[in-house]
């Protein structure tokens, strides 16, 4: 039997009840009555279910917004990324340009203070050249000069080095042949006497005194191969020409440089000083 329903209030009733226990409410006959009261719950039931479905699809359209919003995010990280490589490239082409730079300035300044002390030096041992001690040679050295013939092939010059050397002694063939290294010259004075040449060396310092000239000339880059050259005559090279030098070896030199320390060079009297060049 079918359940009969308050046809104002909705609510279940007895199946005799007249009027509704609940709102007071007349009611109709029992089929009417029946029929009305399920057909309401029935309504009720499709509006709430109705009202489900709405708020359900709302909920459903909500997380797709918030995905389509954020999409662009890995491109823009991917944007990030790039920009800090090409800032790495950019600081390791400025440090390289830097290291290169300290490089060239580190080099130039090298040879510049190289030639400066070698020039200062080089004034320092002009000036005691005269009054060299006799200690700063060995005994063996002064045996070889024969006191009885110093007047007549000494040249222009009594320094010790080249004492007894004689600029017409040169011989150009000998010379020639004389390919001796300046690490040579440096380590034993056995080839004094002989015939030597210099060519493209360079000016350092330039004296004349009585008619004779004194030369400082260095024949590398660095001027660390140094000669002392007795030339007994004038000359035009001054400071920084290019000349080239023909004479006869003498003994090594030794004077003090400004910085305390002694320096050891080969000496050579000329038969002949040619300037080849001027230098900048």
């Amino acid at each position: 039997m079918e359940k009969r329903y308050c046809i104002d209030c909705g609510k279940e009733l007895p199946d005799e009840a007249e009027f509704c226990l609940y709102c007071g409410a007349k009611q109709a006959t029992v089929k009417t009555d029946v029929s009305h009261a399920v057909q309401q719950y029935e309504d009720s039931i499709n509006t709430s279910k109705t009202q489900n479905d709405k708020n359900t699809k709302r909920s459903n359209s909500a997380p797709k917004a918030s995905t389509v919003e954020h999409t662009p995010a890995p491109e823009k990280k991917s944007k990030s990324k790039k920009a800090k490589r090409r800032t790495k490239r950019v600081w390791a082409i400025l440090m390289a340009v830097i290291v290169i730079f300290i490089a060239v300035a580190v080099h130039a300044s090298h040879n510049s203070s190289s030639a400066t002390e070698t020039a200062t030096s080089y004034n320092d041992s002009s000036s005691d050249s005269s009054s060299t001690d006799d200690s700063d040679y060995d005994d063996a050295d002064d045996s070889d000069y024969d006191d009885s013939s110093d007047s007549e092939d000494t040249g222009d010059f009594e320094n010790k080095p080249v004492k007894g050397i004689s600029a017409a002694d040169y011989d150009a063939t000998e010379a020639a042949g004389n390919n001796y290294s300046y690490g040579e010259l440096l380590k034993s004075d056995d080839y004094k006497g002989e015939s030597y040449n210099i060519t493209n060396a360079q000016v350092l310092q330039a004296d004349e005194d009585d008619g004779a000239t004194q030369l400082l000339v260095y024949t590398d880059e660095y001027a660390d191969e140094i000669f002392t050259v007795y030339y007994p005559d004038t000359t035009e090279a001054v400071k920084d020409d290019y000349v080239t030098v023909k004479g006869v070896l003498g003994s090594r030199e030794n004077y003090d440089t400004q910085s305390g320390g002694s320096n050891t060079v080969p000496t050579i009297v000329a038969q002949d000083v040619t300037v080849t060049g001027q230098g900048s």
